[in-house]
């Protein structure tokens, strides 16, 4: 009873009112799932893209600072146009490589080389290759989240996002 001699009303909200809201939230994140995925997904392409848009730069640095050839070359273990198991960034040729840096691969990006082989950089950091890498989704041929990393003659490095080619 409030001063006035009358029943407050409780305050607060009943089970059913709490059940409903709870039901309205799973459905508006049933929605909006699917598309943070792919957001999630485009994240992941573009992030192996850039990583290898570093690699070309730390590469072609350390060719003009060394004043020799820096190579990036895909791991052993991939073969052909695939770079899906990483990339390492070695100095030198023959017995006399240095290891430079090393890319981890991540199993969910798929990349693929035009054309095959390593890519060299020279003493004055220019590339001798012309090539293209394409990022995408390990589990979609053709997904919209696919990107394409462009290298010029020259060294010069661009991303192309969508799949589309150099």
């Amino acid at each position: 009873m409030d001063n006035n001699g009358f029943c407050a009303s409780a305050r607060g909200f009943t089970l059913i009112e709490m059940m409903v809201v709870i039901v309205l939230i799973a459905v508006m994140l049933g929605l909006a799932l699917p598309s943070f995925n792919g957001l999630i997904e485009r994240y992941r392409v573009e992030g192996m893209a850039r990583a290898l848009m570093a690699s070309v730069s730390h590469a072609r640095a350390e060719a003009a600072r060394r004043g020799k050839t820096v190579t990036i070359r895909q791991r052993p273990e991939c073969k052909g146009q695939d770079w899906s198991c990483g990339w390492d960034t070695v100095a030198g040729s023959g017995n006399a490589i240095e290891l430079l840096k090393r890319q981890d691969p991540d199993g969910r990006v798929a990349i693929e080389k035009s054309p095959s082989g390593a890519m060299p950089f020279d003493a004055m950091g220019y590339s001798t290759v012309g090539a293209s890498f394409r990022f995408r989704p390990s589990d979609s041929e053709n997904s919209p989240n696919a990107a394409t990393v462009c290298l010029a003659l020259g060294g010069r490095v661009r991303l192309v996002k969508g799949g589309r080619e150099c």
